[in-house]
């Protein structure tokens, strides 16, 4: 890519696909960060989830027994209740993180450990509001803990740093797309029709018709950056002409800049200073 954006691929995957089909190697980018996505949301999202909340019983153990937002009564631990968190609500945001990071990940910069730390912030802008989600009562039973807001913060983070590195891991294993009549073409595409529909209908309307709607907009300028670029691509580019790179780094710089200011007034609404 120009500039500081940087190429993303990497490792013996990555060298037969760039001799490949270039529409083939732009449908393996598009899923590989859509499996990632899902692999994050259910293994980091929900043993991640259900760890946080393990943690959050023993910080306030006089909470047990109180019932969350949602119905369940702090300090349960059972079975069904484990494995919905971790299929179900994993699921749900590993779809989210699926669709965010496949739009974003060719604007953050780097390869690696370098480049998951990168991801670290992009992820705390664009992820931190929907987990300090306010108003929240479960908050007040929590006793405005700041606490429980950091562990939101880094397990958000590490949200971020996860899907970078498992995206990284599997840039080196997905086998390249040849030919448009291919199996491994077929498979690539149909993830990337899957998720196209699914940001188109759940994730471009969660921020844009909400209060996060200027992340929301910022998003639709990167990804129309993304759109551009991928087209660019299968014309043959080996980089985003100018006005693509500027649309994809300044939406991504201004969604998480947006972001980030959400997540400071809900950062302070559950400390109770607002």
């Amino acid at each position: 890519m120009a500039g500081t954006v940087a190429v993303t691929e990497s490792g013996p995957a990555a060298v037969e696909a760039a001799a490949s089909w270039p529409t083939g190697e732009v449908l393996r980018e598009i899923a590989r960060g859509g499996i990632a996505g899902l692999i994050v949301g259910v293994v980091v999202g929900g043993f991640g989830g259900r760890l946080f909340m393990r943690v959050a019983t023993l910080l306030h153990p006089e909470a047990v027994g109180l019932s969350t937002q949602n119905g369940n009564r702090i300090g349960d631990i059972t079975l069904a209740g484990s494995l919905g968190l971790i299929v179900f609500v994993g699921l749900f945001a590993g779809l989210g993180i699926a669709v965010v990071w496949v739009t974003v990940q060719p604007w953050i910069p780097g390869s690696g450990i370098r480049r998951a730390i990168l991801t670290m912030p992009v992820a705390i802008g664009l992820g931190s509001f929907g987990l300090l989600e306010v108003p929240n009562p479960d908050f007040l039973i929590l006793g405005y803990d700041p606490v429980i807001v950091a562990l939101i913060i880094v397990f958000t983070a590490a949200l971020g740093f996860s899907v970078a590195v498992v995206d990284g891991w599997l840039d080196r294993r997905l086998p390249p797309a040849r030919a448009s009549g291919s199996a491994t073409a077929i498979a690539y595409l149909s993830l990337t029709i899957i998720g196209l529909v699914l940001g188109g209908v759940m994730i471009v309307p969660a921020f844009v018709a909400s209060e996060l709607r200027w992340v929301g907009f910022s998003l639709v300028v990167t990804g129309i950056a993304t759109l551009a670029w991928w087209y660019e691509r299968t014309r043959g580019h080996d980089r985003p002409s100018r006005w693509v790179s500027a649309a994809g780094r300044g939406g991504l710089v201004a969604a998480v800049a947006f972001g980030f200011v959400m997540v400071a007034m809900d950062a302070l609404a559950a400390l109770g200073l607002r």
